[in-house]
């Protein structure tokens, strides 16, 4: 009997998975447990401002993390009605992509009514929403200061054993690898073989206060500018839009974007001047005032974050264990980052639902027949994508790139629209022990034209006691050290 899960990972795909499993399987389990296994001690302040689709923001109030979310006032993020898309080389606005919808109210389902935009928010609020929301549901824990070792099939049992670096052990039935890229999980359990490759993208990111500029943004939430030399996406990511958050992909060699990792104040502060020459290279000749001063200001915090995949193919589950999110298929960052990996969670926790009475490796080999195609277009796709738009280009490529662009968001329009109104949720899976509707191949409509013009996430991956929400909240606002001194006072760091 399913009984006792186990998830590595608190990111945005551990989270999700908990409160997945939690949603579908406690009417069906009500002594279920779920217990999610994380390697920093506290909650990673990593990460910068992620973008959420109208289809992971619909999961979110499925899971009662907007509300959480809401509970943060401006921090909340901020909605997002239209990526507006400029030509540094012009200052013209070239085009627009649409989360508005046709009446203006979203995408969503019209048998509810409820509609969904975009919205832009911090990685670190976003998960403090998430481990409210997990919080209420009461068979959630989270345990912190956990590196996972191994995993152990116990013999003529339906459990599995994990141990972890402190000598301590857990034990379930399920085994859920969420803990992102580098996942311990896949790497010495799973899939040992599969090891992540660096992209050669590396996102270089940064934040500044608006009053710290002179100019005045040229757009109302959020802008793609695009350049000869690549794109520079620039959005606020709070509601009264005193914070801009500013973000572009560059190829560099893998040595150079290790260099920016794990560093002194000091070698962070060398870093920073580089890639802000880096940055001005790049746009700061931009006829738009704005861009400009972002690319040459000193008072933006500019920061490196190399980018690694898991190649496609492999493993993805075992007997009691099953890789989720990034620890199955991390890739290049798109629009539907955020929506992929709990497409996962929702779409592996209904199955399971509809098969508990078969064994956990049948359950498993649907749910790679169904998701394995979707994931494997994604990914040729996303890299496709930025192997095209970050190539250097002269005046008449970049104009005709220019020229295209208009063309090119109409010709997607309806593609985006399907996307944008799927719900894993809702859609139909193959039949088990509880009767429900076959599919054949994809479970995404018309997965096949899935790719944006301004996909400009982080994709830096990065648990115990309760955790009160009003304390929770407080993190959002505070340094990694005032966090460690914060959770040490909430949060059991089991040994």
């Amino acid at each position: 009997m399913l009984q006792d899960i186990i998830i590595i990972g608190s990111g945005i795909s551990g989270l999700s998975a908990a409160l997945a499993f939690s949603h579908y399987l406690t009417p069906l389990i009500p002594d279920l447990r779920i217990t999610i296994f994380e390697l920093h001690p506290v909650p990673s302040t990593s990460g910068g401002a992620l973008s959420l689709s109208p289809v992971a923001l619909r999961y979110f109030d499925l899971f009662g993390v907007l509300d959480e979310l809401e509970n943060f006032g401006a921090d909340s993020g901020i909605d997002v009605d239209a990526v507006e898309i400029f030509s540094s080389r012009t200052g013209k606005a070239l085009s627009h992509l649409d989360f508005s919808g046709k009446h203006g109210l979203g995408y969503g389902d019209p048998e509810d009514g409820k509609r969904y935009k975009a919205r832009r928010v911090m990685r670190i609020n976003l998960s403090l929403a998430m481990m409210a929301a997990a919080e209420k549901r009461g068979n959630i824990k989270i345990v912190f200061g956990k590196k996972f070792v191994s995993a152990v099939q116990l013999e003529n049992e339906d459990r599995i054993e994990v141990h972890f670096q402190d000598e301590s052990i857990a034990t379930g039935n399920l085994l859920l690898g969420c803990d992102g890229v580098w996942s311990a999980t896949r790497r010495h359990f799973i899939d040992p073989g599969r090891q992540a490759e660096y992209t050669g993208f590396s996102l270089v990111q940064g934040t500044v206060k608006t009053a710290c500029l002179r100019a005045k943004p040229h757009f109302r939430n959020s802008s793609l500018n695009l350049s000869k030399a690549g794109s520079l996406l620039v959005t606020f990511y709070e509601k009264q839009r005193q914070e801009i958050f500013a973000s572009a992909m560059v190829e560099c060699r893998e040595e150079s974007a290790k260099d920016h990792t794990g560093l002194g104040k000091w070698k962070k502060e060398i870093i920073n001047r580089s890639l802000r020459g880096e940055m001005s290279s790049r746009f700061s000749e931009s006829v738009i005032p704005f861009i400009r001063e972002i690319a040459t200001s000193t008072e933006v915090d500019w920061m490196m974050y190399p980018i690694y995949q898991v190649p496609l193919g492999g493993n993805w589950y075992t007997h009691r264990a099953i890789l989720l999110g990034d620890a199955a298929h991390a890739m290049l960052p798109r629009d539907e980052s955020a929506a992929y990996a709990i497409d996962d969670t929702i779409l592996l926790a209904r199955i399971l639902a509809n098969n508990l009475d078969s064994p956990l490796e049948t359950t498993f080999q649907i749910y790679d027949a169904a998701r394995r195609s979707d994931i494997s277009h994604a990914f040729r796709d996303s890299f496709k994508l930025w192997q095209k738009r970050n190539t250097d280009a002269g005046p008449i490529e970049a104009w005709f790139r220019e020229r295209l662009i208009p063309f090119q968001i109409r010709n997607n329009q309806m593609s985006w629209k399907a996307a944008f109104e799927y719900d894993a949720n809702k859609a139909p899976i193959p039949g088990g022990s509880r009767a429900s509707t076959p599919i054949n191949g994809s479970l995404r409509p018309n997965s096949k034209s899935r790719s944006s013009l301004y996909s400009q996430d982080t994709t830096t991956s990065s648990g115990g006691g309760s955790v009160n929400n009003n304390q929770l909240r407080e993190f959002s606002s505070c340094s990694q050290p005032e966090i460690t001194n914060m959770m040490n006072n909430l949060v059991v760091i089991e040994k």
